[in-house]
């Protein structure tokens, strides 16, 4: 499993140079106040810019960038699902981060429309998970 998802991401890096850097129309920023792990790395707090890219097959790739550390992430989504009905009625894109196994890990985020994309996480033992939710904005090339 852990073979296969290093070929994904790695694949999804190569998509990702060849298509060239999309532009800061379609990011999303967040102010992201807590150190959380994805990608099996763990990231420091900070300003980030998200954006989804098409990746292998009909896998999407989430491109995190970090403004403060100037370090950039990629994980692939594991499943595109239907945001959660509170999300929807506010149209704010969301991401929300698992924080019960005490280090906190990007679980699911949503644009604002469309799918929402899952990923990947830690399991707990009791398997019940607490989402800490982060509102993103749109950017643009001005901000």
């Amino acid at each position: 499993m852990k073979r296969m998802m290093n070929k994904m991401i790695t694949a999804a890096a190569v998509l990702m140079i060849g298509a060239g850097v999309a532009s800061a129309q379609d990011a999303l920023k967040a102010e992201i106040p807590f150190a959380f792990s994805t990608a099996g790395k763990v990231t420091e707090p900070g300003k980030y810019l998200a954006r989804m890219t098409p990746g292998a097959s009909a896998t999407k790739v989430l491109s995190l960038y970090n403004e403060t550390t100037r370090h950039s992430y990629m994980v692939a989504a594991m499943l595109q699902s239907d945001a959660p009905r509170h999300w929807k009625t506010s149209g704010a894109p969301r991401a929300a981060f698992d924080c019960s196994t005490g280090t906190c890990a990007l679980r699911k985020i949503w644009f604002g429309e469309g799918n929402a994309y899952e990923f990947h996480g830690p399991k707990t033992k009791s398997g019940e998970v607490q989402l800490t939710e982060i509102l993103l904005k749109s950017s643009t090339k001005g901000d």
